[in-house]
């Protein structure tokens, strides 16, 4: 059993990952990962909806070839969940969001990709379709890009120091770097404007 799993409660969420992990639940399983927090109902998350993932979408999802993940390394999605890093539109907001949640792999955190009223056995739902591991200076590109719903700001900033410590890496022939630094520097004068809001609710200040 992994870190993850040893030093933090483990829910009947974790409990359930871990069982289909080793073989115990099936393809046809639905993972109830609780209603949504106060935070992703102000974001537009419908209240009495619960949020479920399947577990041959999560199957899918941790064994595409381009961003492939462990189940263990989504323990404690349904917690991170209620106080995500940050929020943002997908299409049309009113059907389905982007959650950035404080999980990750490689030093990317994951997105949740949530569609909502989504109907099953007669009940509407908020269904999990989108699950893994984004490069972190996409999802801060959409902070400058005007996308943002919510945004946890000291979260954010935290992302942010980490992206301009991975640039000073990077080797000088790396074309994003320039660009990559140019969202870095938006990003953080967009936060500034906010105060000494650390969350940030974008419909407040329209």
């Amino acid at each position: 059993m992994n870190e993850n799993i040893k030093n933090q409660y483990i829910s009947n969420f974790d409990k359930e990952l871990i069982d289909y992990k080793n073989g115990i639940i099936g393809d046809s399983h639905i993972f109830n990962l609780g209603k949504p927090s106060e935070i992703l109902q102000k974001c537009g998350f419908p209240p009495h909806n619960r949020i479920e993932l399947s577990s041959a979408r999560l199957k899918l999802k941790s064994q595409q070839t381009n961003h492939p993940f462990d189940i263990e390394d989504i323990i404690g999605l349904d917690k991170a969940l209620k106080s995500p890093i940050a929020v943002f539109e997908y299409g049309d907001k009113n059907k389905s969001q982007n959650v950035i949640v404080n999980l990750e792999k490689d030093g990317k955190n994951f997105l949740v990709g949530v569609f909502f009223n989504q109907k099953r056995d007669g009940f509407e739902v908020s269904s999990i379709r989108g699950l893994f591991n984004r490069d972190n200076i996409d999802w801060i590109r959409w902070i400058e890009q005007g996308k943002m719903i919510y945004g946890n700001k000291e979260k954010i900033q935290v992302s942010i120091a980490q992206q301009r410590t991975n640039l000073a890496d990077v080797n000088n022939q790396d074309v994003r770097t320039s660009s990559d630094t140019y969202y870095l520097d938006s990003t953080t004068s967009i936060l500034l404007k906010f105060g000494d809001v650390n969350d940030i609710f974008t419909e407040d200040f329209e």
